[in-house]
């Protein structure tokens, strides 16, 4: 990694394969095969970011008991075995802070967990109260087919660069195009493609293919799953075009150890050496998948928007976060404070 300055603002080179090429949309002026950051998991004292959003005028409430977030918590509780929520009556609390949208955008949200095993043994680690600690969770960042608001990105971009908040994992998606439907009967050659990621199985349940459980120091799960699909059966009130058919998604889980004193929150991480490895095997896992003609523009931009958030004070911008006109303006920029050199 080489840095220089510019208008007083460093430079992160990445010497990055290059593997894109112009933006790629559809019909509907959706984004399509681009690399970007779909979710980001941190780690942090409650009190301290309770304190924090409380001062930037946010509200916390109790996430609605319906919500999908509880099947994730019950699946840890069964794996958890020393059984510490049962034992000691500690209950797991899901919390949500609603972010502020523009018009029809997609309305974003943090979700905060409490009392789940996982923190349970970082409060032990650092030898704090079981329930110092919460779970901090931004999805949906990456959603081509959904406006995203700038005021509610800035808002994610202030809490993940505080150096406080331990970087637990990031999801990594790329939008593609597959003519294949992807079923049971796709399990076995997905498994023979992702080898040696794919060592201990494929699960295959309705449209997706997951591999868990990976022998790997970063990755810790790869999703394929059928996009179009999912969008037409969860976001009834959208309307999904034809020519999305064929649209399908790679997920790509990156998890990270949150004990370490190295692992100093988001922004370190992506300035790191590790994540320029990260990208290295990302690349090969898409590669493998059969997702290849893919380009890093979109990561570009959000890394440089969430780190420095004048990129998104132009007019586009302010109208829509992911817009194409956003991103080509970006593209036509000479101005970087992040840059991946593809």
């Amino acid at each position: 990694m080489t840095k220089s300055m510019s208008s007083n603002y460093p430079y992160n080179v990445i010497n990055y394969p290059s593997i894109g090429a112009d933006i790629e949309t559809s019909k509907g002026g959706f984004i399509f095969n681009q690399l970007g950051i779909d979710n980001i998991e941190l780690i942090a004292k409650y009190d301290t970011f309770k304190n924090m959003v409380e001062k930037m005028g946010l509200t916390i409430k109790l996430m609605p008991n319906n919500h999908k977030i509880h099947e994730r918590i019950d699946y840890e509780m069964k794996q958890d075995s020393k059984k510490r929520l049962l034992s000691d009556k500690f209950m797991p609390i899901v919390e949500v802070i609603y972010l502020p949208k523009v018009g029809k955008s997609k309305p974003l949200y943090i979700t905060v967990i409490r009392n789940i095993p996982t923190l349970f043994d970082v409060a032990t680690h650092h030898k704090k109260a079981k329930d110092s600690y919460c779970l901090i969770i931004f999805a949906g960042l990456h959603q081509p087919s959904k406006k995203l608001s700038s005021e509610a990105m800035k808002i994610i971009s202030k809490i993940i660069k505080r150096k406080a908040f331990t970087l637990k994992s990031v999801d990594l998606a790329i939008d593609t195009t597959d003519q294949r439907s992807i079923t049971h009967n796709r399990k076995g050659a997905f498994k023979d493609n992702l080898m040696p990621y794919s060592k201990q199985g494929v699960i295959s349940k309705g449209s997706s293919l997951y591999i868990n459980d990976l022998e790997h120091p970063s990755i810790s799960r790869v999703l394929y799953y059928d996009k179009y699909l999912k969008q037409l059966n969860q976001q009834k009130k959208e309307i999904i075009t034809n020519d999305l058919r064929e649209w399908k998604r790679l997920e790509i889980t990156l998890t990270f150890d949150v004990t370490q004193k190295h692992n100093k929150g988001f922004t370190h991480y992506i300035n790191d050496l590790n994540f320029v490895d990260d990208l290295y095997e990302v690349n090969d896992a898409a590669r493998l998948a059969k997702v290849s003609n893919y380009s890093n523009d979109y990561l570009t931009y959000q890394l440089n928007s969430l780190l420095d958030n004048r990129f998104m004070n132009n007019h586009e911008s302010k109208k829509q976060f992911n817009s194409v006109e956003s991103l080509e303006r970006f593209k036509q920029s000479d101005f970087r404070r992040y840059l991946l050199a593809i």
